[in-house]
């Protein structure tokens, strides 16, 4: 898109109807308008702005509004076009931006070019069949430094953000995957179809095709099932928590459902110890190569969560951060502070 500005400067009164120091000229704009933007938008709606020398603001106008010409004095001015602002992602939000300079001289008429042109990029997202079918919830958070756009399962429009590093956060039946990362330039269109790599594992993968107007290049993303993001909101689940042994200061998720005894691991039938709980991703539990063993530190930590103090907690749901170490001769979660707890 090509706005010309034909920029005119001349004296505003003939010598004898001013003294000679006067130093006002005109700036007049002939604008193409026959281009429609995607969103419909038309020029004549851009908003024009004149600054002159320090930043100082000569003018601030919707282009439909500018009289014909402009009184300006004489002197050095930045001009800028712009459709609208734009500061952080929003969605369905192309930004269009172009900039020049100009010198207002008494006495001479000058026209100069303006291309003014998309200074954002569009990611939009789209879930495949296969997808669709193996989870039952999903969405897709791309964040880069000015902030973020959620993704939902049924979102179809583009999003829109300014150039540099997006990330993206993948979250599939309450697992927040780390997807990685890709680089933005103005102008780029993103389409990110998401498959999933490998059904029986969890593992994803993000198919990116570029519809390139600019910047001629191909993207992939992967999300690796091993980059779960871990927190208090995002914990692990008993079956994660198994497999990563070895860990720590982790954040894992699971019912209460009993007590070692004394010995054996019979968890349930009712011989509780103040010093450990069992949690497990099935409430009805009863297999303790299924469940993780809680040691519980002397203090507030055992007093408050021990069942043997507490039986009404048998069966809640408990958010805990520990190290997940073996204890008991089964995987455990060891290592457990004050007030790293919460019930969901």
């Amino acid at each position: 898109m090509l706005l010309i500005l034909s920029i005119f400067a001349f004296n505003a009164c003939s010598k004898k109807e001013a003294p000679e120091e006067s130093q006002t000229g005109y700036l007049v704009l002939n604008i193409n308008n026959s281009a429609t933007l995607k969103t419909g938008t038309e020029i004549s709606d851009f908003t024009l702005l004149v600054t002159g020398e320090g930043g100082a603001e000569a003018l601030k106008s919707i282009i439909a509004e500018l009289p014909e010409q402009i009184d300006l004095p004489v002197g050095n001015y930045t001009i800028e076009v712009y459709s609208d602002e734009f500061s952080e992602p929003k969605f369905d939000e192309p930004f269009y931006y172009g900039k020049t300079t100009a010198s207002i001289e008494q006495g001479i008429t000058k026209e100069v070019s303006l291309v003014c042109s998309q200074a954002n990029a569009g990611v939009r997202v789209v879930w495949s069949d296969e997808f669709i079918n193996l989870y039952t919830t999903y969405q897709a958070q791309m964040v880069n430094d000015e902030g973020y756009l959620n993704y939902s399962s049924n979102e179809t429009r583009t999003g829109y953000f300014l150039p540099g590093t997006v990330s993206v956060i993948i979250m599939a039946d309450g697992q927040n995957i780390d997807g990685g990362s890709f680089t933005l330039a103005a102008q780029d269109m993103v389409i990110a179809n998401m498959h999933p790599k490998n059904a029986k594992s969890g593992a994803l993968f993000f198919d990116i095709t570029l519809n390139i107007t600019v910047n001629e290049r191909n993207l992939e993303i992967i999300a690796d099932p091993e980059n779960i993001i871990n927190s208090e909101s995002s914990p692990y689940n008993i079956a994660q928590g198994i497999a990563r042994q070895g860990e720590n200061e982790v954040w894992i998720s699971g019912y209460i459902v009993g007590s070692k005894p004394s010995s054996g691991y019979d968890f349930v039938n009712g011989t509780w110890q103040r010093t450990n709980i069992v949690i497990a991703d099935n409430i009805s539990e009863t297999n303790d190569l299924n469940c993780i063993f809680v040691e519980l530190p002397a203090g507030g930590t055992r007093n408050n969560l021990n069942l043997v103090d507490n039986p009404e907690l048998l069966h809640q749901k408990l958010v805990i951060k520990g190290n997940l170490n073996r204890y008991q001769s089964r995987a455990g979660l060891t290592g457990v502070r004050a007030n790293n707890y919460s019930f969901q």
